[in-house]
């Protein structure tokens, strides 16, 4: 059996009398989320507490194949279906779907598998659709573009009131994972909750959240553009927040990366993209200058340097914490 992910409206009694039910897309927040909605439906939203969900992930799940088909009849104390979740399962792996199918009875475990994809003549792809109790759901990539932010906009309520909002959201939508994407718009939901007012775009920068702070992302440019008289202005700003130095050097640590991540991969790419900060509009043309200033070799001793500044944090005493961290950024600026 196959699904399209965007045709289902709820999990209610979908996969009741399903072996095994595959997941498969890119947005790996996604289907961990699709998956605990199913393990909910099937077996209760209290079956981790009570010890009637199994996890296993990427490569070990190849080396835990007796144990998981164990799972498959495995009875608790508490009633109700047992779940076993294979989460970022390769394809080359799939064989253990078929021996789990095989060995399942009814009423037995259900088995919830994520994927990244499946090749374009999948075998396994084959199977399921050819299966009564296997189940497959795609979850179609769609590019986010202005018309469709729009729409998912209207679904849920919210107009705006110039065409600026409307580019702002979608170079937003670009650059952020769908999970934190979907947070950030029920918090534009509740925030025009019975306000019939158009969105800004100054309401739209003061709701959203990027994870991190303008004097966090103001420090990691000053140090990128080598920049004395910012960098001093902004660690002292740092310092005032009332962070300390291991908070610094994991942002700056983070940003340098994602610059190497654009630089290998570009701005556009899902590598790039998913990891943090989430960075968009003018923040993310600075990001793509700067990656090409400088060159990967720098960029990696750059990464390098700060991951031996962030373990002698660790080894040293609070007194010599702040020497270290300008230590580590005379070094940066050197490179």
């Amino acid at each position: 059996m196959i699904y399209n992910r965007e045709k289902i409206d709820s999990f209610n009694g979908l996969f009741d009398d399903c072996s095994v039910v595959v997941l498969v897309g890119n947005n790996y927040n996604f289907l961990l989320r699709d998956a605990k909605k199913i393990s909910d439906k099937i077996a209760g939203p209290e079956a981790a507490n009570e010890m009637r969900l199994a996890k296993y992930f990427n490569q070990e799940i190849k080396g835990k194949t007796d144990e998981i088909l164990s799972h498959l009849a495995t009875k608790s104390f508490f009633p109700g279906r047992q779940i076993i979740i294979l989460n970022g399962m390769s394809e080359k792996d799939y064989k253990i779907i078929l021996e789990i199918d095989a060995a399942w009875q009814n009423h037995d475990a259900l088995t919830i598998v994520t994927m990244e994809e499946l090749s374009k003549n999948s075998e396994l792809k084959k199977l399921l659709y050819s299966s009564d109790r296997m189940a497959l759901v795609n979850y179609n990539k769609k590019k986010m573009n202005s018309a469709l932010f729009a729409d998912k906009l209207r679904e849920i309520g919210i107009s705006f009131d110039s065409e600026e909002v409307s580019e702002a959201l979608t170079e937003f939508s670009h650059f952020t994972p769908e999970g934190i994407l979907e947070k950030e718009l029920e918090k534009l939901t509740l925030y025009k909750l019975n306000d019939s007012e158009p969105l800004s775009k100054k309401d739209f920068f003061n709701i959203v959240s990027l994870d991190y702070e303008a004097n966090e992302l103001n420090l990691a440019i000053a140090l990128v553009e080598r920049d004395v008289i910012e960098l001093e202005k902004n660690v002292n700003l740092f310092f005032l927040s009332g962070k300390g130095p291991d908070t610094v050097l994991q942002f700056i640590y983070a940003y340098f990366n994602k610059l190497s991540l654009i630089k290998l991969f570009g701005s556009t790419s899902f590598e790039a993209r998913r990891e943090y900060p989430f960075l968009f509009s003018n923040d993310l043309e600075k990001a793509k200058i700067q990656s090409k200033k400088w060159s990967a070799e720098q960029l990696n001793h750059a990464t390098n340097s700060i991951a031996v500044s962030k373990l002698k944090l660790r080894q040293y005493p609070s007194l010599f914490q702040r020497s270290i961290l300008a230590q580590c950024f005379h070094t940066l600026m050197e490179l």
